[in-house]
């Protein structure tokens, strides 16, 4: 981050005097895609024409995981930083971020925004469904508005205050949850059973106490997903060795620690399918049509037939 700020602020103080003969410059920028210096962490992010080049400086994880809608405002002593800059030749990438600038074209002019709003909306970009209906969170969408922004011309000269879309920006740096479960899965009461690997889990509560029954079934029985039945709770923990009970104690114990909980939108169903072997009985329980949130918002869903695993009762 101070790397950036200290190659605008160089670049601004180079160019601190000037000819005095300025006019106001027409900045237009439209139909450009903005490209970010560090995909990282997107401190720098630049639009190029092929002597111009708009640039949009900002502070550290500005552009995060968090669904929804901010606001910075621009000031003279913000971190966040509107620059507009000519040169006298064609430039490159290289001319906005490498930390050694190429030695030519030379900056003509930069023309620091003086103030204005910048709008973030941040959506995820999620990919299309797999062959088995399942879905993933690829990374996140930024779209980038400016409002009102009013730069000053080294010199004095005022351009008129505009608004205008900067652009829209992906970032990749999320790793989308992976539901893995074992082939078996365990009953705590009538009313709750659970799944877990290594270090997640899937617990369904509030289980339609009619689902598991030992008698076999002709057609396997269903049950709706919803807000207060078949609750269905997806969680990663911050450890792979999960001790046997955990998920039956009541209250929860405090450790291992959640690290994120996904829970089902009140749509798709469950269904068991009962066999008997000998004296025990196998029920096979198996989700449908299920989609996962999080508190953030985000959303993924799983295959369209999900096997949440085989319980085996007396």
């Amino acid at each position: 981050m101070k790397k950036y700020a200290c190659l605008l602020l160089f670049a601004i103080m180079l160019n601190g005097c000037d000819d005095g003969d300025l006019t106001p410059e027409i900045i237009d920028f439209e139909g450009l895609n903005p490209e970010s210096c560090d995909i990282k962490t997107n401190e720098l992010i630049y639009k190029l024409k092929p002597q111009e080049a708009l640039i949009l400086q900002l502070e550290e994880n500005t552009l995060d995981d968090v669904v929804g809608e901010k606001t910075i405002n621009i000031t003279d002593e913000g971190l966040t930083q509107l620059v507009y800059r000519t040169f006298d030749g064609v430039i490159s990438r290289a001319n906005i971020c490498d930390a050694i600038r190429p030695s030519s074209p030379n900056i003509i002019r930069d023309s620091k925004a003086k103030s204005g709003t910048i709008t973030i909306t941040t959506t995820p970009d999620t990919s299309e469904p797999e062959p088995d209906g399942s879905t993933s969170i690829k990374g996140f969408n930024h779209v980038i508005y400016m409002s009102n922004i009013s730069y000053e011309i080294v010199g004095g000269v005022q351009v008129d205050p505009k608004s205008f879309p900067f652009g829209s920006l992906k970032t990749t740096t999320y790793t989308s949850p992976t539901v893995t479960l074992n082939a078996k899965a365990v009953m705590c009461n009538p009313t709750k059973i659970y799944n877990y690997n290594a270090d997640r889990s899937m617990i369904i509560d509030a289980l339609d106490d009619s689902l598991i029954q030992n008698s076999e079934t002709l057609e396997p029985r269903r049950s709706t997903i919803t807000a207060t039945q078949n609750k269905i709770v997806f969680n990663t923990y911050n450890t792979t060795n999960i001790p046997a009970g955990y998920f039956c104690e009541t209250p929860r114990p405090a450790t291992p620690e959640i690290n994120e909980t996904w829970t089902a939108l009140p749509t798709g169903t469950i269904e068991v399918v009962t066999t008997k072997n000998g004296a025990q009985y196998i029920h096979v329980v198996t989700i449908k049509d299920v989609e996962l949130s999080n508190s953030s918002g985000l959303k993924f869903k799983l295959p369209k037939t999900f096997l949440f695993g085989e319980i085996t009762t007396q």
